[in-house]
């Protein structure tokens, strides 16, 4: 079952909308088989499916490399990969997920309030 809609990753931001649709449905696909399975209240699963499928998609189209290393006798290049190591900090899309998550298992790590009324 998908948790969120092509639309939906279309009103984050203007980028989306050079995205195939089968590149994004693809995308939410995958966010939904991801964030389906995470111990969090299901109230958060479309929001959180929503932003792993834009960090997913934003990271497909992502063609921005640079030179790490230039040989001039015999042309050689090496490109470095710009999303290698980096994880879910490769986008702003990927970082909102994190924080989401983060903050979701600190409230579930609060020590919740208990009233203790005692009637006479």
């Amino acid at each position: 079952m998908l948790l969120t809609s092509i639309e939906r990753i279309r009103m984050l931001s203007d980028e989306f909308t050079s995205i195939s649709d089968e590149r994004l449905t693809m995308c939410i696909e995958d966010a939904s088989l991801e964030v389906s399975s995470l111990p969090v209240p299901e109230l958060y699963h479309e929001r959180l499916a929503r932003y792993l499928a834009a960090h997913l998609a934003v990271l497909s189209i992502v063609k921005d490399q640079s030179v790490i290393r230039e040989k001039v006798d015999v042309i050689e290049r090496q490109y470095s990969d710009p999303n290698k190591n980096m994880g879910l900090l490769a986008s702003k899309y990927g970082q909102e997920y994190q924080r989401i998550l983060e903050d979701l298992v600190e409230l579930e790590n609060k020590p919740k309030k208990h009233l203790n009324l005692m009637v006479i």
